[in-house]
């Protein structure tokens, strides 16, 4: 399956939400049908490996694999936001979709520890206040997670 069949599959899931969010139902009842698309049909599209589709690793993760509870995949913008910025999209396109997915969709791989450091400091599933909406870092800048490019990546 090409790239553009897939975000059109993404865009039929955000389609989806937006009827029944507008409906009345709970986003805890429709956000893993938006979560499993975008992360099956776009991030680990030609079956890519967790390791290879983060595009950030700290530097406390290099060396470290899945299996022993060391490696976390950790999405640098909480779900939330990406779903909150899909869900508001007007004019729901694979362009604009695909946009969104640029924008919210950054993945780090952290080591547990770094995770826990998040989730003491409050953001588990929330950025900094002072966020600028456009740094997805911004939560490991914030306790200080030092990010490298992650050269397992692959496209």
């Amino acid at each position: 399956m090409d790239d553009t069949r897939r975000l059109q599959l993404v865009a039929e899931a955000v389609r989806y939400c937006q009827r029944v969010a507008e409906m009345g139902m709970p986003a805890s009842c429709y956000s893993k049908a938006l979560r499993e698309p975008i992360y099956f049909l776009w991030q680990k599209r030609a079956g890519k490996s967790k390791a290879s589709i983060a595009r950030f690793r700290s530097k406390n993760a290099v060396g470290l694999s899945f299996g022993n509870w060391q490696l976390v995949f950790d999405h640098a913008v909480p779900f939330k936001y990406l779903q909150a910025e899909l869900l508001k999209l007007v004019d729901v396109t694979t362009h604009s979709v695909e946009n969104v997915l640029n924008r919210f969709g950054t993945v780090v791989l952290i080591t547990k520890e770094e995770n826990d450091l998040l989730n003491a400091a409050g953001y588990r599933s929330d950025m900094p206040k002072d966020w600028d909406g456009i740094d997805p870092l911004a939560r490991y800048k914030a306790v200080g997670i030092e990010v490298l490019e992650n050269t397992n990546i692959s496209n």
